[in-house]
């Protein structure tokens, strides 16, 4: 891959559909979608990206991961989609 072409991660981020500033985020919805499949299968041995509880269980963790920028490991989110996993954290986590 060259310098110009865009990670995995980056083609990602074009394909997820992010809620609007005024809508409520959720987890189906919104969150779950974030987490590709690549990103799943390098966290099973934790935890399933995909599963609620998992997620719920773990959201600061993955808060932390992805602000920072380790996670995911082959690139890191774009400030919109960290932004959308913070609101879905501090709004109640629904599902």
């Amino acid at each position: 891959m060259s310098a110009l072409e865009p990670s995995s991660a980056e083609t990602a981020q074009d394909a997820v559909e992010l809620p609007r500033p005024d809508e409520a985020v959720g987890f189906e919805q919104h969150v779950k979608p974030l987490f590709r499949e690549r990103d799943r299968n390098s966290m099973r041995f934790a935890f399933d990206l995909w599963s609620y509880d998992d997620v719920c269980n773990n959201a600061q963790a993955i808060l932390e991961r992805v602000k920072a920028g380790t996670m995911p490991c082959d690139g890191a989110w774009s400030s919109a989609w960290v932004d959308v996993f913070e609101r879905w954290t501090q709004s109640g986590m629904s599902k």
